[in-house]
């Protein structure tokens, strides 16, 4: 069983890497819309149509697809001057609560996102930008995506901090070597 869980994360880990690149690519795409708008602006006169709907758009994408990436490489702000003092058992139970409760939090996020990107989809929602109308629904469908990849990576981590005793430990070890803040 601790074989099969830790394939299933270890492959869940390469989609989420897949969710982190295309947000990259999406950081990319933000920055070609707006040379291409500053330069037909300046050059033709002539703004690119919808540039700002389109990266606000590409932005929400950008910003929501590599949290759970994030979350799983442990990349985020975290505080370790208590958790460092505790012991092993002790941090092993503090990061299950953790887990349980971010996937508790994030689960009700997701639904409540899910349904209103889901009305939106269904109502065509649009918004007009400076010569064309715009779906909404993307941009929301993808707030849910990103809340559902962080949610099941906060399920995956709640299983492994109940099924295998020293799930992560590797994290705690030194965390001043390797963490970002």
């Amino acid at each position: 069983m601790r074989d099969t869980f830790l394939k299933i994360y270890d492959y869940y880990g390469k989609a989420l890497w897949g969710f982190a690149m295309l947000a990259g690519g999406l950081t990319f795409a933000i920055m070609l819309v707006i040379c291409a708008n500053a330069l037909t602006r300046k050059l033709l006169n002539w703004p690119l149509p919808a540039a700002l709907e389109i990266t606000q758009a590409l932005l929400v994408g950008a910003i929501m697809l590599p949290f759970a990436f994030t979350l799983l490489k442990r990349e985020h702000v975290s505080t370790v001057f208590l958790t460092s003092r505790l012991s092993v058992g002790a941090r092993r139970w503090l990061h299950l609560m953790w887990a349980v409760l971010g996937f508790l939090l994030f689960a009700a996020v997701t639904y409540g996102t899910y349904h209103y990107a889901l009305r939106s989809y269904r109502m065509n929602e649009q918004i007009w930008g400076a010569t064309i109308q715009f779906a909404v629904w993307p941009a929301k469908m993808a707030v849910s995506l990103g809340t559902l990849l962080i949610t099941l990576q906060f399920l995956l981590d709640a299983v492994g901090f109940t099924l295998i005793r020293n799930f992560r430990a590797e994290d705690d070890q030194n965390p001043e070597l390797h963490g970002n803040v």
